[in-house]
């Protein structure tokens, strides 16, 4: 039996289903193939030959998750049937009188993870290729095909929810610890390994491996009175982190519950109902269409020949150039890091070994392959090997003359068309390129800190930069495993531009009055990562002030109430650098290695004109600091800085953090109301000036009741 999702093979009673879209690269779950697999399962439960089948994929994954544009609906009732289709299938697998085993291998994510739990056991390869996850959460969804019911009971509760409210990635020795998968192999084994459990299951010799747990374990995972204490902590947990802001993870919590009080019937149900709810909320929505957006960044735009992007040079081997290796590296690309300090380049290999050996300590690789990745990196203080390499990334001093300097080193160095990739935050990319022989070649490759984990990059273009450079500098950024938005070049280019705004007005509320502590909780109280005055910490009070007095002052000089906070420079003077010197706005103390955050620094007080404190509500200190980002975005838009609201949203999220619960500045305008957004701007112009001015395009599209385009 033949369809275009499904292959079935027959070999000495064992049945084979192998998974197989003929349509897709990788094999997801929609209606039709819940269809085919049906009328496939049915075969098999009716053949008297068969004793038992293996689930296993045709392609390099096993199951990647849902086809989440084939669920169609906008209206309550809509999603229901679907998901019904979905538990009655998968508790006819679970109810199959003939053993049905999975065989994983690549990834298995969502219905894909949902389907093998429904069966008798799981086997999965030692690949690091290999990962089990849920990760609707971060869809704003719940794990809707009985993921809240079985795996609570074949992982205990404290490990599930661990899985279903994160999202993470189990990898293969985690996933068998657990006891998620049963068996773990070589990948030329799956398949025989796999047939084997489903004889031993038929001749009732298959025993699954008991799980060791801690008396404390198993009084929380095993009692009433324990689950009922996981249950409220995982409440307290979510409720602390989120702010109420995503319901997803309130939800799987109640459908878990329920499904442990009432049965799995009344947890089925509990699915089918709040998966529904979530999927046709503004939050789903929003993180939704930005997986959409962030899928189709994946794709190179530019259709033009690239340069070579094996092997690039970098220079510069401090935090920034090390990041910048490192996930190069990662990624299979070969680096030349150039220094002029041996120790900096010694430290900074040092480091990126440490990071891989943590990885391969949780089993995520092999030592192997740790050792044959840190080898793609060659520290030197010379240029040697330089001629070879097409594209070179600078991460070196923030200073103009420097880095024009360097342009003209490298130029009598590289092959006479190499790309120059600048790595700077603020300075202007074509005053950089005016005295390059080939300014088409000089681009900017803005990554943000730490590299390792910012997922964003920025690559900013000049008028004069060819689309072969934007082209081949994305297709690094893709390689690295970056979301990458292009930009023009312009002060601050764009999420410099909009932070700054936000964070002066966030300066000017402490000029006012208003404590450091109330500013910070309401930004995060509101979905914010880390509130606005405690980002400059992070950035560094020095970085703030070194990016305040550069080309972002010509931005803000002729804004009617926007003004360069002076008191920075004060501070910095006092020796006060933020997170890394342990002092700025707040004070740090160091716990097992790690830097942690304390109090607010009462002295910085001393450097603001504020003698009095004044109190204001949290909802004027969001919208004061939100507006004005918004309304800066908005102006971006305007001046062609951001070619669309899709680079805006992402550029948003990805870069500072903003709200990804509404899904970026655009999203969050078009869920709050374009005339709504104007009121408030309006309201704020009337008490603080023309700052609050609101930028002509939204007051237009205000008054035709306008939205934002959206990526769908």
């Amino acid at each position: 039996m033949k369809t275009d999702l499904f292959r079935l093979e027959i070999e000495k009673g064992i049945a084979t289903i192998w998974i197989d879209s003929q349509k897709d690269k990788m094999n997801i779950v929609s209606p039709s193939l819940i269809g085919d697999f049906e009328n496939v399962f049915e075969e098999v439960a009716n053949n008297k030959d068969v004793i038992g089948a293996v689930l296993i994929s045709g392609k390099k994954d096993f199951i990647a998750g849902a086809d989440i544009k084939s669920f169609k609906g906008n209206k309550v009732g809509d999603f229901q049937p679907f998901s019904r289709k979905g538990h009655e299938l998968l508790q006819k697998i679970e109810d199959s009188k003939k053993p049905i085993v999975s065989a994983i291998h690549g990834t298995c994510y969502g219905l894909g993870v949902e389907l093998s739990l429904a069966c008798n056991a799981r086997v999965c390869t030692n690949d690091s290729k290999t990962k089990l996850a849920l990760p609707e959460v971060k869809l704003g969804l719940l794990p809707g095909g009985g993921g809240t019911q079985r795996l609570p009971r074949l992982v205990g509760l404290q490990a599930s929810l661990d899985m279903m409210l994160t999202g993470k990635n189990i990898f293969p020795f985690k996933a068998k610890k657990i006891g998620l998968v049963d068996e773990v192999v070589h990948h030329s084994k799956l398949h025989k390994a796999a047939k084997k459990i489903v004889l031993d299951i038929a001749d009732n010799n298959f025993k699954r491996k008991k799980l060791k747990k801690s008396l404390v374990t198993k009084l929380l995972d095993g009692t009433s009175i324990g689950r009922s204490i996981v249950f409220s902590q995982a409440k307290k947990t979510v409720l602390k982190l989120t702010k109420g802001n995503y319901p997803a993870p309130l939800e799987i919590i109640e459908c878990a519950k329920i499904g442990l009080q009432k049965g799995m019937k009344a947890g089925y149900e509990a699915e089918v109902i709040k998966f529904e709810e979530l999927i046709l909320s503004d939050v789903s929505f929003a993180l939704r269409n930005l997986f959409f957006i962030t899928t189709d960044k994946k794709k190179n735009p530019y259709k033009v020949e690239l340069k070579n992007t094996e092997k690039i040079g970098v220079i510069g081997a401090g935090f920034m150039g090390e990041g910048i290796t490192e996930v190069s590296i990662n990624s299979g690309m070969d680096v030349i890091l150039k220094d002029l300090d041996d120790k900096i380049i010694h430290q900074a290999r040092k480091n990126i070994w440490k990071n891989l050996s943590r990885k391969v300590k949780r089993r995520q690789m092999s030592k192997v392959l740790a050792k044959t990745t840190a080898q793609r990196a060659i520290g030197q203080l010379d240029y040697k090997g330089f001629d070879k390499v097409d594209v070179v990334v600078e991460a070196i001093v923030e200073n103009m003359s420097v880095k024009k300097k360097l342009i003209k080193e490298l130029e009598g160095i590289c092959n006479e068309d190499f790309i120059f990739a600048s790595n700077t935050s603020s300075l202007p990319l074509t005053e950089m390129s005016e005295d390059a022989k080939k300014p088409e070649n000089v681009v900017g490759m803005h990554y943000f800190s730490p590299v390792t984990k910012m997922p964003l990059l920025e690559i900013i273009k000049t008028s004069k930069t060819s689309n072969q450079a934007i082209a081949t500098c994305y297709e690094i950024g893709k390689r690295q495993g970056k979301t990458c938005i292009v930009v023009n070049d312009a002060p601050g280019f764009y999420v410099n531009r909009i932070l700054c705004p936000y964070l002066l007005e966030a300066l000017i509320l402490i000029e006012e009055g208003v404590r450091i502590e109330q500013i910070d909780r309401a930004l995060k109280n509101m979905g914010m990562p880390v509130g606005p005055v405690a980002l400059i910490d992070e950035v560094g009070i020095d970085v703030g002030v070194h990016v305040m007095s550069g080309n972002m002052t010509d931005l803000i000089k002729d804004r009617d109430g926007i003004k360069l906070n002076h008191s920075m420079p004060k501070m910095l003077e006092a020796g006060l650098e933020g997170r890394k010197s342990k002092k700025g706005f707040y004070h740090y103390v160091s716990k097992k290695g790690k830097v942690k955050k304390g109090k607010v620094n009462e002295g910085v007080y001393q450097y603001f004109d504020s003698p009095n404190v004044k109190k204001i509500s949290d909802k004027e200190i969001t919208e004061r600091c939100i507006l004005i980002l918004l309304n800066e975005a908005v102006w971006a838009l305007e001046e062609g800085i951001i070619e669309n609201v899709t680079d805006g949203d992402i550029g948003g999220v990805f870069g500072i953090g903003f709200l990804p619960w509404s899904g970026g500045p655009f999203s969050y305008m078009n869920q709050m109301g374009l005339s709504n957004i104007l009121d408030r701007m309006k309201h704020y112009q009337n008490l603080y000036g023309n700052k609050f001015q609101p930028r002509p395009m939204l007051v237009e599209m205000a008054e035709k009741n306008e939205k934002f385009e959206l990526f769908t």
